[in-house]
């Protein structure tokens, strides 16, 4: 069963996945069905298609990532932050595009969450720094931040503005909106490419961020 669930995401994302990631990813399967079940870590429904939905959807960020620091905003369930930090705890994570050192940061404000992604953590061996706060109460330094679900990408950019950090965000088909949007307030330089999991999916990659005017706040 393993073989081919590695067949599947590798098809789909391009990457070599060893037996012993692929365990930790059923174990993190097997966390979050029982989790799910008092709290909402992933859209209702979306178990049923776990590896592809959740899995291959987060992984396909890795060849656009820079540095060896990953902060993954509003983490929620873990994608695509923990599935980053699995992959990048095998030993040969660095022939999948990964940076030999890479140190992943999982942040959301709520405890429960923060709580399942520890246990994520602990339960597959892996290493990952999960922090209950608030994104704009964090400090640190990052290369590159990732987020999927998390909020619009005006107030994605401000977030990678302030850490001047690299932006790898997953978005929907109201993507060319966003920017748009993002635009009144931002200059930035960006890349988008279709997502490999979904028809209507897009991975936008945003650098050199410059905020030009003040952010609007809705009434």
């Amino acid at each position: 069963m393993l073989v081919d669930l590695a067949s599947e995401i590798m098809s789909l994302v391009s990457l070599n996945l060893s037996e012993v990631t692929l365990e930790r990813f059923w174990i993190y399967f097997g966390l979050i069905s029982r989790w799910q079940k008092a709290i909402n870590l992933v859209s209702r429904g979306t178990l049923d298609d776990f590896w592809k939905r959740h899995i291959a959807d987060s992984l396909q960020v890795i060849s656009h990532i820079i540095g060896n620091k990953v902060l993954d905003v509003g983490s929620g369930g873990g994608f695509p932050g923990m599935a980053l930090a699995i992959v990048g705890a095998e030993d040969s994570y660095h022939d999948n595009g990964l940076d030999k050192s890479l140190s992943v940061t999982c942040v959301d404000s709520d405890r429960r969450k923060a709580i399942f992604l520890e246990e994520v953590a602990r339960e597959t061996g892996i290493k990952v720094d999960v922090v209950c706060s608030r994104i704009e109460d964090l400090d640190g330094q990052f290369d590159t931040i990732t987020a999927r679900g998390f909020s619009d990408l005006e107030n994605l950019l401000s977030i990678a503005s302030r850490f001047r950090a690299k932006g790898i965000f997953l978005k929907g088909k109201n993507l060319e909106k966003e920017i748009k949007n993002a635009e009144d307030t931002f200059k930035f330089k960006y890349e988008i490419f279709s997502s490999k999991t979904e028809s209507s999916g897009k991975v936008i990659v945003v650098d050199e961020i410059f905020q030009v005017n003040s952010i609007k706040v809705c009434d």
